[in-house]
């Protein structure tokens, strides 16, 4: 099993401060460094930083929003980076949501699956060297083409998604598939759609990359590396709208996520911390000592997870995410 990490405090860090992460993480065995992007920084920088500063590791963004993004933008973007990687570059993509694209980067938000659908053929084709004319419900393109190729003959493409329709298109056009906050033991039961539109595609499920984000912390005492995930995740629950709070509650622990959302209420971040279920936490998480997030590590696979992209908690001191970084050795 392959593991991935994510970049730490992706919104705050510095370009030094990316610097150094990026080759402590190829330092660590890691197969790729993952770099998001949210509303705050544009990861393509990030991304560019990070590509500079390894030689061997993987780079992908974690992930781009197709919305806001043009087609043409993404591939010239994914095209330069794979570049400066000398061809390590995988391009990881997601659909954001209707308030994102609509309030703050001024895109209808329309039709996201026949979006997504057409944007993975359309870079499909780019990245194979043709000369684009597409004429889709979404995304038309006439005589595009990249003059500056990838050195990759195709870029693997990443689809972030965590509803059952979205799941589907995944396993029809992507490479890997890039979920968030499913819990470990309903994690099988999430593939099923991912499974059934992989084998229909003429596809075996070994052909795609399951990478999901899974919050990720260690400690000389257990109680503490729990203790430092907690108000991280706890913010997805109870302040990200209601995306999480509802995924939490189709997967059958909705008691939970409301506790956690009126313990922000209550007391904000802290108050949602100290609310949350250890049995959910240690059902979303890897987090404890060296030798228990081994263990738990080594479990992911018997679940069908491949690659898992490992997220230190933004939180925790920059001293100590560096620490936390440098155990991976020790898992790996």
């Amino acid at each position: 099993m392959n593991i991935g990490v994510l970049l730490w405090n992706f919104d705050q860090i510095s370009a030094e401060s990316i610097l150094e992460f990026s080759k402590k993480v190829e330092e660590t065995g890691a197969h790729a460094l993952w770099i998001p992007e949210t509303w705050v920084r544009d990861a393509s920088v990030q991304l560019a930083l990070a590509a500079m500063a390894t030689k061997r590791i993987r780079i992908g963004s974690a992930v781009f929003n197709l919305f806001c993004r043009t087609p043409g933008l993404l591939a010239q973007t994914s095209s330069e980076i794979d570049n400066l990687s000398h061809g390590r570059f995988d391009l990881g993509l997601g659909v954001s949501g209707k308030l994102i694209n609509e309030n703050w980067h001024s895109v209808n938000f329309e039709e996201p699956l026949i979006r997504t659908h057409e944007l993975f053929r359309v870079l499909k084709e780019i990245f194979d060297g043709n000369r684009i004319e597409f004429a889709g419900k979404t995304i038309n393109l006439k005589g595009f083409s990249l003059r500056r190729k990838p050195v990759q003959k195709k870029i693997p493409l990443y689809l972030a998604a965590n509803g059952p329709k979205n799941i589907a298109i995944c396993g029809e056009v992507a490479d890997g598939w890039i979920p968030f906050c499913i819990p470990f033991s309903r994690f099988k039961e999430a593939m099923v759609p991912l499974e059934k539109s992989i084998l229909k595609s003429g596809r075996k499920i070994e052909d795609l990359d399951v990478a999901p984000f899974i919050y990720y912390c260690t400690d000389k005492d257990s109680k503490q590396a729990r203790e430092k995930v907690k108000p991280d995740l706890a913010f997805y629950v109870a302040a990200m709208g209601d995306y999480y709070h509802a995924q939490l509650t189709r997967w059958g622990y909705g008691k939970e996520a409301d506790l956690i959302r009126a313990g922000w209420k209550e007391n904000g971040k802290k108050g949602a911390a100290e609310a949350m279920d250890e049995h959910l936490l240690e059902d979303l998480v890897v987090c404890g000592t060296v030798e228990e997030v081994k263990a738990k590590l080594q479990n992911l696979n018997s679940i069908g997870i491949t690659q898992p992209i490992l997220r230190i908690p933004d939180s925790i001191s920059e001293k100590n995410a560096f620490e936390v970084l440098s155990n991976l050795k020790n898992v790996i």
